[in-house]
């Protein structure tokens, strides 16, 4: 309706409104702008009693208006202005309620204030308020009598009311997407999509209801209702359901509003459905294209979210963050498709959908792996309620990295890594480039001596051989189970864990000024070049002079010393690798990105086979990186050579540094000629005097030092004797295998193993999918800045994809996404009677509350926002329940 006709209609209202409200309804503040008289600058009134003509002021009156700029001659004739300038940012809708509304509540404010008209006013104020009155309440009424115009039409709705003044919505769509009577669908689903999309397009979200079946059980009737449909249930609070005190009960909105906007579909004789009902008015606004992402018909999980997430989820990326990444993949929020809440619920799901079977699933993928690979080796145990309680795993390439380097291995007990507390025991090592590497893991659902006990049983079982030192915590079954098991292996316990206790251990006085004691106790345990008797009589004396004699657990540490100081560990092969590496640390900080604490236990494994392709990826890289390059040389020595060409990138270094300090820090003090043997001492630039023997019988060094002993790898001092000897090779009883390039080859032939040793079978959908991602992205990059080509492509896709999706049909998204959840924890369907049961979640010493130091304490304590207590009502880190006044007054 346009404004000219407004008028037109306005004006025969004014006119002959008289046989509805009054015989005075006159005209305020209505007029067609500059279309009709010219704009007034002076204040009059005129035609006080003929209506359609009455003026005052400057606003008020039909066909007149102010100047631009003009001021209103009284409080009267300023509500008119302010009309006309409501009418206006309501696009000339001269019938607009609000704009009416108000108007009449300020003239009717005017008219009781008592305020004085402006000066030459004829007319009576009061029945000029009155008049105002009648003919706003005669534009309400012509709204209700011609419904909506375009000032009460959105940019996807108009309005419209019915004959008892009922305000309607009614959607503003594309014509082919709205539905209409008689409309015929092939199928069901397809009727109830087409009317989700016209919802989506209209902005309301529908939902299912009703339906009436046959006695063959199909449905002959089905309606779909829009979601704001009924009335919210309200619950009268009764005694027996009272919040309790100081408990807020959460608060909810509803979306439910009364509206009848509904379809209803009817099967025909020849089993299409046909529209027998469509009510498309609704009886709340329509949400606008800004908001219609978080509708919930617009908030859907296609096949892309779903493999993306699921992706996500393997290298521990929970849906918050993976939500965030796939905003940033697709270029903004408004187009992912879905909000973080479907992230969410669709992680929740994946974890619930194995609930109650995972640890069947866990054991039947394990017998899988065996199938495909007989090296992989694996071993579990179950209590009396045929619970999951022990478990213990290995691959072959964890068993043939044992056979290399499993001559040392470290045992330390990981806590909350998967939802039942499971303890984790992987077992580690140092490869050839002195980085971690896995040797097998164990989930122990009891810290007890015969958990532990049987752990190290399969551990030897599987590898075949103990390994010569284990090193662990200082728990005390463990150490037991050692001795009981593994009767030719040295136990070493961890100087990382032992160390970092120190400053909780001193006493408070030592912690305040501890005089130097820290320097002096840590160059003691630390030094590798001390004798046994040495230590312990540097021990007492450190002991007395810090008054520490009496100490209960610096003595325990003494009677525990030949279990960690490396002065007891000086002739041991090998003792010095895990010693200064803090490998529990390292080992935990690295599996605790992978791992959540969340995870079912098929979630686990999978989590820990990307753990563990992540790091031997990482040795793959510096194999790689060892043959095809090399570092430079620093000596014309051949033996320098020789090092480079056998050993890793990182261990020549290191046996480059002590060749280049035998150059040129290292100088021989003197030589002991016994024929065919030679005895050197050798003095390398420290304080330190080392004596060096060769003999020449078996062209055999040793050195005081030990570091070959120790480490595997040759001192200064000795390549001191080669230069001095004209040695050019390195003589092999002297290349530990464990350090050279092809350690795990060698390791591989004398295992039995070849080098293919994959537990996975051959997947040829997950090779497609692979490639598949491949040619997406290399063909998005070489079209990347070309907007013709990109929307070619994309118009290609996306054709591509709904020809798939119009193949698919029959499959409904619930089966879609149980299927994809059978894929993602590779099985066929889930077992219908579990013989393996899900562990009872455990309560071990490390899944508690850890005792924290007193500095921990401190710092975590002047990060806390004080609160407020509310028995001493002081702000302070205590509350109510644990106030110290309380605790004061009851004693």
């Amino acid at each position: 309706m346009n404004s000219n006709v407004q008028i037109l209609i306005f004006t025969r209202l004014v006119l002959f409104a008289v046989s509805i409200y009054a015989d005075d309804a006159s005209n305020i503040g209505l007029h067609a702008q500059a279309g009709f008289n010219s704009c007034s600058r002076t204040c009059k009134s005129n035609y006080c009693d003929a209506l359609p003509v009455l003026r005052y002021g400057k606003y008020c009156g039909l066909l007149y208006t102010g100047c631009p700029g003009e001021k209103p001659c009284d409080g009267l004739d300023a509500c008119c202005m302010q009309h006309d300038m409501c009418i206006g940012k309501m696009k000339n809708d001269y019938l607009n309620q609000h704009c009416s509304k108000e108007l009449m509540k300020c003239a009717n404010a005017y008219g009781r204030s008592g305020a004085p008209s402006f000066e030459g006013n004829t007319c009576e104020v009061d029945g000029i308020v009155k008049a105002i009155n009648n003919a706003m309440r005669a534009a309400i009424y012509a709204r209700k009598m011609f419904g909506s115009t375009p000032s009460e039409t959105g940019d996807n709705f108009k309005i419209v009311y019915s004959p008892g003044s009922t305000k309607y919505y009614v959607p503003i769509c594309d014509p082919s997407v709205k539905p209409f009577i008689d409309q015929r669908f092939a199928n069901l689903k397809v009727a109830i999509e087409f009317y989700r999309t016209y919802a989506a397009n209209s902005g309301f979200d529908s939902r299912l209801s009703s339906a009436k079946y046959a006695p063959d059980g199909s449905i002959i009737w089905k309606y779909v209702l829009c979601n704001r449909q009924g009335e919210k249930k309200t619950n009268q609070p009764s005694a027996s359901s009272e919040v309790p005190d100081g408990k807020l009960k959460k608060r909810r909105v509803t979306v439910r509003q009364g509206c009848n906007a509904h379809i209803a579909f009817r099967i025909s004789s020849g089993g299409t459905y046909v529209v027998k009902h469509f009510e498309e008015k609704h009886t709340h606004e329509l949400c606008s294209e800004r908001y219609r992402m978080f509708m919930k018909n617009n908030r859907n999980m296609d096949a892309g979210h779903q493999h993306f997430l699921m992706n996500c989820a393997k290298v521990n990326v929970g849906a918050t963050k993976s939500y965030r990444m796939y905003k940033e993949a697709v270029g903004g929020y408004e187009n992912i498709g879905c909000t973080s809440v479907e992230f969410k619920n669709f992680s929740r799901d994946l974890r619930a959908f194995v609930s109650g079977v995972d640890a069947q699933i866990l054991t039947e993928n394990l017998f899988k792996k065996r199938e495909i690979s007989p090296a992989f080796y694996f071993a579990f145990d179950v209590d009396e309620k045929d619970q999951l309680s022990r478990l213990f795993w290995a691959d072959p390439i964890c068993r043939r990295n044992f056979a290399a380097f499993g001559d040392i291995v470290s045992l330390d007990a990981t806590y909350s890594m998967n939802r039942y507390n499971l303890v984790f025991t992987p077992f580690t090592g140092i490869d050839n480039h002195k980085r971690i590497v896995t040797f097998g893991a164990g989930l122990l659902s009891r810290e007890d001596v015969d958990s532990y006990a049987w752990l190290l049983e399969k551990f030897e079982d599987c590898m075949g051989r103990c390994p010569l030192m284990i090193m662990t915590d200082q728990d005390p079954g463990l150490k037991i189970a050692i001795e009981r098991v593994l009767t030719d292996t040295r136990h070493r316990l961890c100087m990382w864990h032992i160390m970092k206790k120190i400053p909780d251990k001193m006493p408070p006085k030592l912690k305040k000024n501890d005089a130097g004691f820290r320097q002096k106790f840590d160059s003691l345990v630390w030094d590798e070049f001390i004798e046994p008797d040495q230590f312990e009589k540097q021990w007492a004396n450190i002991m007395t002079e810090f008054a520490l004699t009496d100490d209960s657990w610096f003595t325990s540490m003494y009677i525990a010393r030949s279990s960690w100081i490396p002065a007891y560990f000086r002739d041991f092969p090998l003792s010095g690798l895990l010693k200064t590496s803090s490998v529990s640390e390292s080992v935990n900080s690295y599996f605790g990105k992978f791992l959540k604490k969340t995870s079912n236990l098929v979630q686990f494994f999978m989590e820990y086979e990307n753990a563990i392709e992540a790091q031997r990826h990482a040795q793959e890289s510096l194999n790689a990186r060892n043959a095809l390059s090399s570092p430079d040389l620093k000596t014309p020595l051949p033996f320098e050579k020789h090092a480079r060409d056998i050993y890793t990138n990182r261990i020549f270094l290191e046996t480059q540094d002590e060749i280049h300090n035998a150059c040129f820090k290292c100088r021989i003090l003197s030589v002991e000629n016994n024929g065919i043997s030679r005895a050197y001492k050798v003095h390398d630039g420290s304080s330190r005097e080392f004596d060096v023997v060769f003999d020449g019988t078996d062209n055999s060094y040793v050195c005081s030092c030990k570091k070959f002993t120790r480490y595997g790898m040759l001192c200064s001092h000795i390549f001191m004797l080669f230069k001095d000897l004209n040695i050019d090779s390195i003589p092999e009883k002297y290349i530990h295998n464990r350090w050279t390039r092809l350690a795990t080859l060698r390791a591989s032939v004398d295992f039995g193993m070849d080098q293919n040793m994959s537990t996975v079978a051959r997947d040829d959908c997950k090779l497609a999918m692979s490639r598949i991602y491949s040619v997406f992205y290399s063909s998005v990059g070489l079209i990347d800045g070309n907007a013709e080509k990109m929307n070619s492509y994309l118009e290609s896709i996306t054709e591509l994809r709904d020809s798939i999706s119009n193949q698919d049909s029959s499959s409904t998204n619930v089966s879609a996404k149980r299927n994809l959840f059978l894929n993602y924890f590779n099985v066929d369907s889930l077992p219908e009677d579990a013989t393996i049961r899900n562990p009872a979640p455990a309560k071990n010493k490390g899944s508690g509350r850890r005792i924290k130091s007193s500095k921990e304490i401190a710092i975590e304590s002047s990060k806390k926002p004080l609160r407020l207590c509310r028995k001493c009502n002081q702000k302070t880190n205590h509350d109510s329940r644990n106030c110290p006044n309380v605790a004061d007054e009851s004693e």
